[in-house]
């Protein structure tokens, strides 16, 4: 299984990246119209008015004279959805991987969800009666409803928290879940048509087996957009109004799917419903990435380090926003989150940490601050020292920017350098009061370039230090407030005049 996902790795790197930057370049010319509604008021009355909309549909289409009339077209229904299916599955795979790179595992669930429907409704539709098989409407039915209710589990178990004990397995073997999803799909639509009887063991297309399975789908799918409208309101991601969206079509496609015969007008309108779902969810990645920003710049390469110029770390303008936002509180830190990471980054090349390990490094310190959006403005921009009370205030922006950050994507490297950049290493810091090695290395090598920015940097109370005056304060740290062995190698960096100060962050 290793080899194979070695083989299958180069490959779909090079093709996940090719498919975002086509995707990019292809929804900027998207109208603004098209685009996912902005705030949770315009999502939940656009979302209202479809769902009656199409529900008025269905209704009607039940019910008008001759409802029953079979609108038999095979031919379509091979020639046309089994290529649209695989296109679509094929995508899937790529942006699979596409957020393997990003480390974003809120895309790679809904791409393992998107292959999920796709990949099994692709059986559906290759077993149309007359062509590869002979008459095989079961299969159809198993195979439909199987793609529904996987589907359904995937974007479940992506509304939940990134702690949670099952996301961090996902998390830890991603590759080889994407790997061995794709493997067990293609498995099952050989097996389902080479011998289509074998879908006569799995009556899930039978009364009332279906009709429990199709109140599980619809829960999962209504669950997941309740837990993502949520979010939505928080952070206001085009990613997040995408599953909103596609999660309630979703569910609609599910009750049409499973109370109409086949070939009438009823089952056609579940068919172009499907599909709308599965192109919602789609182009919620490509609005979320659409306008990805490199956040590496060039470093010299000295010593032996490698250059970080190849080194593909990037975020989305959702994510840029949300630091935007953050920063606009603190107009004495503008800039700040982004010369932590650089800083960060700087160190932990130093030390050879590997690239995934930089990444999130990188991905953590652009955000780290985060929570500060909810500390009273007043609080933020004291010019004085803070009294007792307000310090308990200000030292809960780690766990708020924690609650956020674990719903939106970041994987559990990032939020242990989220939430833990101000513990010590003493065991005196917040908001956990870890010491020693209990804190992660990158959270560790992140507090030292916090300090060390902060330091240098200026506020409103005092001028920016000296690199020689911050070093002092950083040294008399070490064993105390930071890691001695980082607090070596940073020492080490800026002795030979390789730590590089990063220009602003791309906008």
């Amino acid at each position: 299984m290793a080899d194979m996902v070695e083989r299958m790795r180069a490959g779909f790197d090079t093709f996940a990246v090719e498919s975002c930057t086509y995707c990019q370049k292809v929804s900027l010319h998207w109208k603004v119209g098209m685009m996912m509604p902005r705030s949770p008021r315009s999502l939940f009355i656009t979302m209202s008015i479809t769902t009656i909309v199409l529900l008025l549909g269905y209704a009607y289409l039940e019910t008008f004279h001759g409802h029953s009339t079979m609108w038999d077209l095979p031919r379509f229904h091979f020639y046309v959805i089994s290529p649209t299916l695989l296109a679509l599955a094929i995508s899937a795979v790529a942006v699979g991987w596409t957020g393997i790179r990003l480390r974003d595992m809120n895309v790679l669930m809904l791409a393992l969800a998107l292959l999920s429907l796709n990949g099994f409704f692709l059986i559906h539709a290759l077993s149309t009666p007359g062509f590869i098989i002979a008459d095989q409407c079961h299969l159809a039915g198993v195979s439909s409803q199987i793609a529904m209710t996987t589907c359904a589990v995937w974007i479940f178990l992506s509304s939940l928290s990134s702690d949670h004990a099952l996301i961090r397995i996902v998390s830890k073997h991603r590759r080889r879940i994407v790997v061995g999803w794709v493997i067990v799909i293609i498995l099952t639509n050989s097996a389902a048509l080479l011998d289509p009887d074998l879908s006569n063991f799995i009556p899930i297309d039978f009364a009332p087996l279906n009709y429990l399975l199709a109140f599980l789908t619809v829960f999962l799918y209504l669950w997941a957009a309740k837990r993502y409208f949520q979010q939505f309101r928080l952070v206001k991601f085009p990613l997040h109004a995408a599953i909103v969206f596609g999660s309630v079509l979703l569910s609609i496609t599910e009750c049409v799917m499973v109370t109409t015969m086949m070939w009438t007008l009823a089952w056609w309108l579940y068919h172009v419903v499907l599909a709308a779902s599965a192109l919602m969810l789609l182009y919620g990645i490509i609005a979320q990435y659409r306008s990805n920003l490199s956040v590496t710049q060039p470093f010299h390469q000295v010593n032996g380090y490698p250059s970080l110029d190849h080194l593909r770390i990037r975020i989305s303008r959702s994510m840029h926003n949300l630091i935007a936002a953050t920063e606009t509180k603190d107009a004495y830190t503008a800039g700040h989150n982004y010369r932590v990471a650089m800083y960060g980054l700087q160190l932990a090349q130093a030390m050879n940490l590997n690239a995934e390990q930089l990444r999130a490094l990188v991905r953590g310190g652009l955000i780290h601050d985060v929570g500060k959006i909810q500390i009273p403005t007043e609080i933020l921009n004291k010019p004085g020292k803070l009294d007792q009370d307000e310090r308990k205030v200000i030292e809960q922006h780690p766990v708020i920017a924690y609650e956020m950050c674990k719903y939106i994507g970041f994987m559990s490297e990032e939020l242990s350098v989220i939430r833990h950049h101000h513990e010590k290493w003493d065991g005196t810091g917040y908001p956990d009061k870890l010491k020693g090695t209990e804190i992660s290395l990158l959270a560790r090598i992140l507090a030292i370039a916090d300090v060390y920015d902060a330091l240098t940097s200026q506020r409103s109370y005092r001028e920016p230090w000296s690199q020689e005056r911050a070093l002092q304060v950083i040294v008399e740290g070490s064993g105390t407030h930071f890691d001695p062995e980082c607090v070596f190698a940073f020492v080490q960096l800026c002795n030979r005049g390789e730590l590089v100060v990063p220009a602003s962050m791309p906008s």
